[in-house]
């Protein structure tokens, strides 16, 4: 018996492989991080390409002045230059207005994203070409998911009832006279 309590003593007071524990334990506090952080990343990257996309979409509707271009139109540019948002042609919704120049007053800030449990529904969103010297408001919406569920926990983005994240990208610009 006693030969039994020395040899649970040792064990005790053995300090070999102590840092093996310490890393046991913090691995996957660290991975998870690792995880968060890049997928944080991730998600910011794809604002991005859809601020850019949505750059180069104004772009056009300020060039094609005089043809009728319909939201699904601007929304296959946007989609046609960003790679990083999946199922860009389902997922994102264009709402164009044209802002009142006596009162400057914006429209509601929430912009209506699909609803991806009934995907056939249309949004209220607007899409008004407005004419010549007219301020014109576009905005999108584009859902995505994450990889885990707390990702994305310091981004103040809104969420739908399945978990996605709405990526909202706006721009301003004037419908030059010919």
């Amino acid at each position: 018996m006693g030969w039994f309590r020395d040899r649970i003593r040792g064990f005790a007071r053995d300090e070999t492989a102590t840092a093996t524990m310490e890393f046991v334990i913090m691995l996957p506090i660290v991975m998870t991080l690792f995880v968060a952080v890049f997928e944080t990343g991730m998600i910011l990257s794809r604002q991005v390409l859809l601020e850019r996309s949505l750059d180069e979409a104004v772009r056009i509707l300020r060039l094609s002045r005089g043809l009728n271009l319909t939201a699904a139109d601007i929304a296959q540019a946007i989609c046609d230059n960003t790679g990083a948002i999946r199922d860009c042609d389902r997922v994102l919704v264009v709402d164009l207005r044209r802002i009142d120049q006596t009162t400057y007053a914006l429209p509601e800030q929430d912009v209506t994203c699909v609803n991806r449990q009934d995907i056939d529904v249309t949004p209220a969103n607007l899409f008004e070409q407005g004419q010549d010297n007219d301020l014109i408001l576009i905005r999108t919406c584009a859902i995505i998911d994450r990889i885990l569920p707390f990702s994305g926990f310091g981004l103040n983005l809104a969420r739908d009832d399945t978990g996605g994240l709405h990526l909202v990208a706006a721009s301003v610009f004037v419908n030059e006279p010919d």
